[in-house]
């Protein structure tokens, strides 16, 4: 009774019941291997499903470059132009106030040309790839814009592409540390950038248009990473006193020789004349303005255009006789007008000519008083300390 019972309980667990969602209890190895397989996948399909499912979530809520950098990069990978940011032109208010809403594209300027840019790109650095494939051979104006700052650059370029090649290289950038876009580009990175195609346009008209830019930009802010404010030109720019030293400096010593502009011509005849006819006038007109110079001085003395009379010449001549200097005065004299002597005498007589030395024994103001010191002539002393013999082989004069 007891083994039918036990059979029976058995024969119920291992049955499978209506509309079960389990397997039927395994009765053999081969089963219970199956069974295991089945939960284990089952188990990885639904933490795939879940994870999945999360990150489809969190980029539809959060998609963009800052909250979700892996999925915008990834996404926008491959694109000619990505939808959101350039078809829709998505600028800055900066670019509104400048550019009105009529849609523009065009290779030559027109008189009527209120219109938005031809292209925006938000971010450079993320959409360095697409920027330099659509404007390759491309010339025209652009524009960048610092994000943080607001400050804008605008340029011109007869391929922008290339000129945007060496603006993503670092040691192009480096090594023109005197642009200041160049130092903004290090400083804030390129992701802190926009790029602005203004216009496309020809070569021949890139300098119109870009002055045309610059003065229509006077109604925003100031192009702050401009240093020059006409088109193609230095006019209006003055370089510190500091630039000016380091580029004499540097050029200092370049053009000279073969290197010279000059190397291997020779004036015509006609030119020579030219040039004397030039230095003579320069040199009649230095002539005037030196004699003008000399005569306002003499205007300025107090006593010019007068004279002494004979009683007044008559006293400073008596004045003058007899007057001697002060040995001060004379020492005075001596030393703004005479040539210092150093006297050095022989520390040994005996001592061989290699192993010589000397030390000072007098300095004088000049070579008379030298050579009163040693009782000789002051020619014979000037003579000794040009040629640097010794004087009777024991004195050694010097200048120094």
């Amino acid at each position: 009774m007891l083994n039918l019972l036990y059979s029976n309980i058995f024969n119920h667990c291992d049955t499978p019941r209506p509309w079960g969602i389990y397997f039927q209890d395994s009765a053999t190895p081969q089963m219970e291997g199956l069974v295991e397989l089945h939960d284990n996948i089952m188990f990885y399909l639904v933490t795939i499903l879940f994870g999945v499912g999360w990150i489809l979530i969190s980029i539809v809520r959060n998609y963009n470059n800052v909250k979700s950098p892996i999925s915008h990069k990834y996404l926008n990978h491959g694109k000619d132009v990505p939808t959101r940011k350039c078809s829709k032109f998505n600028y800055s208010p900066l670019i509104h106030k400048v550019f009105t809403t009529t849609r523009y594209y065009s290779t030559s300027p027109k008189e009527n040309d209120d219109n938005i840019p031809a292209k925006f790109y938000d971010d450079a650095y993320s959409m360095k790839n697409t920027i330099l494939e659509e404007n390759k051979g491309k010339s025209g104006i652009y524009m960048l814009t610092n994000q943080l700052t607001g400050d804008i650059y605008v340029g011109q370029s007869t391929d922008i592409s290339k000129r945007f090649k060496n603006y993503f290289n670092i040691s192009y950038l480096n090594s023109k540390p005197g642009y200041i876009i160049n130092r903004a580009l290090l400083k804030y990175g390129y992701s802190k950038f926009s790029l602005t195609i203004l216009e496309y346009c020809d070569i021949s008209d890139l300098t119109i248009r870009e002055q045309y830019y610059f003065d229509k930009l006077e109604m925003a802010p100031p192009t702050q990473y401009n240093i020059l404010k006409i088109a193609a030109s230095s006019l209006g720019f003055k370089p510190s006193e500091d630039t000016k030293d380091k580029i004499s400096n540097a050029l200092k010593g370049v053009y000279i020789g073969d290197k010279s502009a000059l190397f291997g011509r020779s004036h015509l005849e006609e030119t020579k004349k030219l040039m004397s006819l030039k230095k003579a006038v320069a040199g009649y007109f230095f002539l005037i303005i030196l004699n003008q110079k000399k005569k306002k001085k003499k205007e300025n003395n107090p006593l010019y255009g007068k004279t002494h009379n004979e009683d007044t010449i008559e006293l400073m001549s008596q004045k003058a006789l007899g007057r001697k200097h002060s040995d001060e005065t004379k020492l005075k004299m001596s030393t703004k007008h005479g040539n210092t002597v150093n006297i050095y005498e022989k520390s040994s007589l005996s001592a061989p000519q290699p192993h010589e030395e000397f030390y000072l024994i007098g300095s004088f103001v000049s070579a008379r008083r030298a050579a009163k010191f040693l009782d000789m002539s002051g020619s014979t002393v000037i003579r000794y300390m040009n040629s640097g013999a010794i004087y009777k082989n024991r004195y050694k004069f010097a200048s120094k």
